[in-house]
């Protein structure tokens, strides 16, 4: 029954990541889309912070009341926010969180834009943060080999026939 119970957990587990990497690997590739974690609060209730905002390019123009994914300090931040206005002499967007009182400081430029959010999942965005990728690496490489070792030194009784049968007949595994 305990054999039965850690089959089951390490089933569960193993789907868990199968559906992970799918709905962060698969999907956005079939749909044209870049997954991106939401960083702040600025956005709630729509986007809450540590949610995976599936983005795609901005394939139409953006208008007041869009909501854009964009580069901020040089690429090191990535910002999802409301436009409030167009400057359309330097093509660039004036942008407000919807839980923020008052407007971002400056105008996000047209190329720093990376594209207009599809479609949103709460909560997921801390799976794909890459530190936690990196553990969960070495937590799969140590079940792995734990998984291995276990299938190596311990037979199970049921195999026991299977084995006797295989020696009757004078083969050896």
């Amino acid at each position: 029954m305990k054999r039965k119970k850690i089959t089951i957990f390490c089933s569960f587990f193993i789907f868990l990541i199968f559906l992970l990497s799918f709905v962060t690997i698969v999907i956005p590739s079939v749909l044209k889309v870049t997954p991106y974690i939401v960083q702040d609060e600025a956005m709630e209730p729509e986007y809450k912070k540590n949610g995976l905002v599936f983005v795609k390019e901005a394939d139409r123009p953006i208008h007041v009341g869009d909501t854009i994914t964009y580069y901020e300090n040089q690429g090191v931040d990535i910002k999802t926010r409301r436009v409030l206005a167009l400057d359309n002499k330097i093509s660039g967007y004036f942008v407000k969180g919807d839980s923020a009182e008052k407007a971002e400081m400056g105008m996000v430029h047209e190329r720093n834009l990376i594209g207009l959010p599809t479609f949103y999942l709460p909560y997921l965005g801390f799976l794909v943060n890459p530190q936690v990728l990196d553990i969960m690496k070495v937590l799969l490489f140590f079940l792995a080999l734990l998984l291995t070792l276990i299938t190596l030194l311990f037979k199970p009784e049921r195999h026991k026939k299977y084995l006797e049968s295989f020696n009757k007949k004078g083969l050896r595994l």
